[in-house]
């Protein structure tokens, strides 16, 4: 370790409240941290005085990624439940380096050519091991929101799992259309009624616009066609209920279709891949 990053450190560590104070007059009067604009002094110094405190450890760490990601990760669920945005929190962490360096050149801690040479070499292993940050943090929030948003969701992430539907859900459908066109038959046919039994349909309606999206629409579509045909064949009483019926059909499948399609782009960004 050089001469230089050893002084670097020190000045660092020693006067992290000063450096901090510093940081936290700027970050709460810069424009691209107004979130910052709102918390108070002694939530939010304490931040870049962890930071200062814990500079030497990732720094000098033989495994600078592993290290970053283990500090890191901390701050990232730190923020993230302070409700400080991604953007915000890597910006301010980018405020924190900038002025510990200030207040290193502030403080002469180089002043010779040599320790300039020796700064630069210094400056490259903190870019590296921002460039680490900026990936630890990230993925810490996406983690963190996907878990957020999995628990909100709950049961209804089954709406939002996207890919091609299973084999065993196509089958439940053909079975489930199958028997809607077998009662249809039966209160038409046999019981000659057109008593109120098509609730029932509301079932396949409902889960083929869930698992087809707006393919879905079809099934209700098919449903709708059906009891009108069996209504003109097997009854004599007016068509007018059972065309009522069908339009419902198809203007509930569509709204479900709609809402699991919207469900589906907000979550997803944030589920996690089969290969993840």
């Amino acid at each position: 370790m050089s001469a230089f990053t050893t002084r670097l450190i020190e000045v660092t560590e020693l006067h992290a409240k000063t450096i901090a104070k510093q940081w936290y007059n700027d970050v709460k009067k810069n424009p691209k941290t107004p979130v910052y604009h709102k918390i108070t002094e002694d939530r939010a110094i304490p931040q870049a005085i962890e930071f200062y405190s814990h500079f030497r450890e990732v720094f000098m760490s033989d495994k600078p990624s592993e290290a970053a990601k283990r500090f890191f990760s901390k701050y990232a669920e730190d923020r993230y439940r302070e409700a400080i945005p991604l953007h915000e929190a890597i910006y301010s962490l980018v405020m924190m380096r900038r002025h510990m360096w200030l207040f290193a050149e502030f403080q002469a801690v180089w002043t010779s050519a040599v320790d300039y040479q020796q700064a630069s070499a210094g400056l490259n292993r903190t870019i590296l091991m921002f460039d680490y940050a900026t990936y630890a943090i990230t993925e810490k929030y996406q983690e963190l929101i996907r878990h957020d948003v999995d628990m909100k969701v709950g049961a209804l992430g089954i709406i939002a799992s996207g890919g091609p539907v299973p084999a065993y859900k196509t089958a439940i459908m053909t079975a489930l259309v199958f028997a809607a066109a077998l009662v249809t038959y039966y209160y038409h046919a046999v019981l000659n009624t057109d008593v109120i039994f098509t609730h029932l349909f509301y079932i396949p309606i409902a889960l083929a616009a869930i698992w087809y999206r707006r393919k879905g629409v079809l099934v209700a579509v098919l449903l709708g066609v059906f009891i009108l045909i069996s209504h003109t064949i097997f009854l004599k009483t007016p068509l007018i209920d059972d065309l009522i019926r069908a339009v419902m059909f198809i203007i509930i499948s569509v709204i479900i279709a709609t809402l699991a399609e919207g469900l589906c782009k907000v979550v997803m960004p944030f589920q996690k891949s089969e290969s993840a």
